[in-house]
């Protein structure tokens, strides 16, 4: 018959391995904090290369920008300056344009006068222009009379200036004091030539459709002229 023996172990030594046991994991905790240390140090180091090398690239777009920006100012003010210098260069040469075109006609007004196209002598009614004011039916009317250069004598006397056309289906004619403030016929008096112009208001319902000037010098020396324009009015 076996007996079955049973032996108490010692406190101490049940102690001994729970401090081993919570030493070892202690030690395995601090082992894991520094590795976790060590790691998240390495981690920092490198976002903060990686930050580093990003504000460089950053720096360095910054000042292409801006370089850039310059660029685009000093191209944007260059073209500015180009066509406003095109922009004056433009109005200088429309202004000559109309210069010679009124240099011309005014040359081909003298050489009317020093060279007439025909032989008559003594007065001529030089042109006769009719301008719209483009208010109503307001005209403005011009009427360039001349004489022949180896005339010396002064011409004078008036012009009659009547408008003709029809009015409510009928003929009708106006003269120039009925149309204007003119009083009477137009007075001249020149050697050369004299330029005369006013305005005119056509009645309402009546429809112009020539002029005709007639010229009555005071002067025995000189003839009697009438002379007719088709109304042709220009735009002023």
């Amino acid at each position: 018959m076996s007996h079955l023996v049973v032996k108490a172990r010692p406190v101490w030594h049940l102690r001994l391995i729970k401090a081993g046991v919570l030493l070892l994991t202690l030690v395995s905790a601090w082992g894991l904090f520094e590795f976790g240390r060590y790691r998240s140090g390495f981690d920092i180091m490198a976002a903060q290369e990686q930050q580093g090398s990003y504000e460089e690239q950053l720096a360095a777009l910054a000042m292409e920008t801006s370089q850039l920006r310059e660029q685009k100012a000093i191209l944007e003010r260059s073209a500015q300056i180009e066509q406003e210098a095109y922009k004056q260069l433009e109005t200088t040469v429309t202004g000559l344009q109309d210069e010679i075109l009124e240099l011309k006609g005014e040359l081909a007004f003298y050489r009317g006068i020093v060279s007439p196209s025909d032989d008559a002598e003594g007065l001529d009614v030089q042109s006769l222009e009719l301008t719209s004011r483009g208010v109503g039916r307001t005209f403005h009317y011009k009427l360039v009379l001349t004489q022949i250069l180896n005339n010396n004598t002064v011409a004078s006397g008036t012009v009659a200036f009547a408008v003709e056309g029809l009015e409510k289906g009928e003929a009708r004619e106006y003269l120039l004091q009925q149309l204007s403030e003119q009083e009477g016929e137009l007075r001249f008096r020149f050697k050369y030539f004299q330029i005369l112009e006013g305005e005119l208001d056509l009645p309402e319902g009546f429809s112009p459709s020539k002029v005709t000037i007639t010229v009555k010098p005071r002067t025995k020396s000189h003839k009697r002229l009438s002379q007719s324009y088709d109304w042709v009015v220009q735009e002023s």
